[in-house]
């Protein structure tokens, strides 16, 4: 059986990393993969080798709605807009606190809303958490 995968798309290389120490530091076993944009994200995504072996696409993603030149929410559509990959979870991993911006992340199909802690043990901590919530089979 392969590992759970987990892809990030999110502009910061430092939430990047803190992502996967925490991940590393918590003991979960998991294939993690990361764009700095929604577009390769989507490249990734919606390539016809996705489309044809759908057991390769990850099975959470951790998305900033606020990433450079398409959003986050944009993505999403895209996301839910396509049979191959309508189910997968998502969860908006935003700065935003702001009550309408998740409001329209839900609205778009977005599985959670959670707002990136500052202090970077709380940010491993809530990256370890979401994972353990939606891939069980990530852990020890």
């Amino acid at each position: 059986m392969s590992r759970p995968s987990i892809l990030m798309v999110d502009p910061s290389p430092e939430s990047v990393e803190l992502a996967r120490f925490g991940l590393w530091r918590n003991k979960l076993d998991c294939a993690f993969g990361w764009f700095e944009d929604a577009e390769g994200a989507a490249q990734s995504l919606f390539n016809p080798q996705a489309r044809a072996h759908p057991a390769d696409l990850p099975c959470l993603i951790l998305l900033e709605p606020r990433l450079p030149r398409m959003e986050g929410l944009e993505l999403l559509h895209m996301l839910r807009a396509h049979a191959h990959t309508r189910a997968l979870p998502v969860v908006m991993f935003a700065t935003s606190q702001d009550d309408a911006d998740a409001a329209r992340a839900r609205a778009a199909g977005a599985n959670d809303y959670l707002v990136k802690p500052v202090d970077a043990r709380a940010f491993m901590e809530l990256v370890s958490q979401t994972v353990r919530r939606w891939l069980p089979g990530a852990t020890p």
